[in-house]
């Protein structure tokens, strides 16, 4: 009455551990089965559910059926009507009773997954598969096409090409796709990985050129310039992180923006000198084109710019303290750890000092890994304004404090004597 594919699917899916069917005892009612489910110990042997369950088996579902189950452990209330009974008739829903103790009494109702449902999301789950499967080949093929044609580029960019290259060979070596930002769906990702192919195209030939030229270059095709335009600011971003370089470098030019960087105290670089005294902006241009140093001791890395507008105030205490103070400005880029490597590798203490958030915390732990490559004493600020010297304890005391209470820095800023306790406690 039946079949075996069904029973598989009910012992796989829906049957507690001990459960078995009533094959014996199966009411059929106008292409609807009602099947006994009974559980037995030792000692025992009662009926513990009843599943409903249709045998018409039909292949395509209502769609809002399809998105209401994710698996066939998601449990759902509906009322009884005669839609829904069509859907068990046709095997695209479970009705599954559990029963009290005296087997008569229902303790709950609840509809689950049918075969016919399961069937249709695994068949679409599989052409879903060898679509991306096939699409991950096609933008393999296509870059090692690019790059078996590319020819060699000029000195100044080499040494970043390169590396964009090693990093897109070891995708398709060890395909890491899905180690691209793991927010991001597959189809996001896939065109990521085309925009970087299609960056490294035009940047091997191109000494400038404009973000429309990426696209229509790689595609070659009426649209082709508009292919990346919903994610430009993104896909940039990213691209920059991966290289830890800035894309205007690599030739990209009329984006229209350029990041600065906040920062109050002594700082030289090839072309230009600061001194105390005033809040200080430089480029990330300027990070990635000259070498920057500090004489300064005391490196304090603060989440916002009000906090270095603040202690820029203090100029009694920054010449004291022989402090230079950096913005992150709410987002570690890769011109901010460029710069962070510069100075790092000369002060003598790190003082991290964030935002009480999530992302607070990510910016502080991403802080201390790029200068934990450097022999310098780093310390965390955590609430209610302590220091603490490793980023275990930080980041257990950060968690807790986000759970009572988030903050902005500037809610709770200290001064001075203060300030001066951090760095000599």
């Amino acid at each position: 009455m039946i079949n075996n594919v069904w029973k598989d699917y009910l012992y796989k899916y829906i049957l507690l551990k001990n459960e078995e069917l009533n094959l014996l005892d199966i009411r059929e009612n106008n292409g609807i089965l009602d099947i006994p489910v009974i559980k037995k110990t030792t000692r025992t042997r009662r009926t513990v559910a009843i599943l409903t369950v249709g045998i018409n088996n039909q292949i395509i579902p209502p769609e809002h059926l399809v998105n209401v189950f994710a698996s066939p452990k998601v449990k759902k209330q509906f009322v009884l009507t005669d839609e829904i009974y069509e859907f068990i008739r046709n095997a695209w829903i479970i009705r599954e009773y559990r029963l009290a103790k005296d087997e008569r009494t229902v303790k709950s109702e609840q509809f689950r997954m049918g075969l016919s449902l399961f069937q249709y999301k695994k068949q679409m789950e599989d052409e879903q598969e060898t679509m991306r499967t096939e699409s991950i080949v096609e933008w393999e093929n296509q870059w090692i096409k690019i790059k078996n044609s590319s020819s060699t580029p000029n000195l100044e960019r080499i040494e970043k090409l390169n590396r964009l290259k090693d990093i897109l060979d070891e995708i398709v070596v060890a395909n890491k796709i899905n180690s691209i930002n793991s927010n991001w769906r597959f189809q996001k990702k896939l065109l990521f990985l085309h925009f970087l192919v299609a960056f490294y195209q035009i940047s091997m030939v191109e000494h400038h050129f404009d973000w429309k030229q990426i696209g229509a270059r790689y595609y070659r095709k009426i649209g082709g310039s508009k292919e990346f335009d919903s994610y430009k600011k993104e896909f940039i971003e990213v691209a920059e992180e991966l290289l830890e370089y800035p894309l205007h470098l690599l030739g990209l030019s009329s984006l229209g923006t350029i990041t600065p960087i906040y920062f109050t105290g002594p700082m030289q670089g090839d072309s230009a000198s600061y001194n105390y005294g005033a809040i200080h902006a430089t480029t990330d241009l300027a990070v990635f084109t000259e070498e920057f140093k500090t004489e300064a001791e005391v490196l304090w890395l603060v989440e916002n710019r009000g906090i270095v507008t603040r202690m820029g105030y203090e100029r009694d205490f920054l010449i004291g303290s022989n402090s230079f103070i950096l913005g992150i400005d709410g987002q570690l880029r890769s011109a901010h750890r460029r710069l962070i490597e510069q100075l790092a590798s000369t002060v003598k203490q790190v003082i991290i000092w964030t935002d009480v958030d999530e992302a607070g915390l990510i910016i502080a732990k991403e802080v201390g890994e790029t200068v934990r490559k450097y022999q310098v004493i780093t310390k965390w600020i955590v609430p209610p304004l302590e220091v603490v010297l490793n980023i275990e304890e930080f980041q257990s005391r950060y968690e807790r404090a986000i759970e009572v209470k988030k903050e902005e820095q500037e809610q709770e800023i200290g001064g001075v004597i203060l300030w001066k306790k951090w760095i000599n406690p």
